[in-house]
């Protein structure tokens, strides 16, 4: 089978959207600013600008052809043990919201 050169007329609506999203929230970690529609929830913004917030792992079936545990693992070797947590966060919160599907009100919002 002859592999498809991916165009960008070629990506689904939803692969050029998680496309913006990461370079929306790259470029918010390098202090930069995109302009464009696309933002990022205040809240998700406030938890992605801080360093230590409780972190759990997020286990979901994908297709392992993408081979992204490897993938990975050798970008975090290769960028000092750095994670994409953050921006694999980001977009996944974005499509959730989207998508009619956001966080529950915490607690203290309920009674507010």
């Amino acid at each position: 089978m002859e592999r498809r050169r991916e165009g960008v007329a070629d990506k689904s609506p939803l692969l050029k959207r998680a496309e913006e999203l990461v370079a929306l929230i790259v470029a918010h970690e390098g202090g930069q600013t995109l302009g464009g529609t696309l933002e990022i929830h205040s809240d998700t913004e406030d938890l992605l600008s801080r360093s230590r917030v409780p972190r759990e792992q997020l286990n979901y079936a994908v297709p392992e052809v993408l081979e992204l545990k490897q993938r990975l693992a050798k970008y975090c070797v290769e960028n000092e043990g750095s994670s994409p947590g953050n921006v694999v966060a980001g977009v996944l919160d974005a499509f959730l919201r989207v998508s009619g599907y956001p966080p529950l009100p915490k607690e203290s919002e309920k009674s507010a």
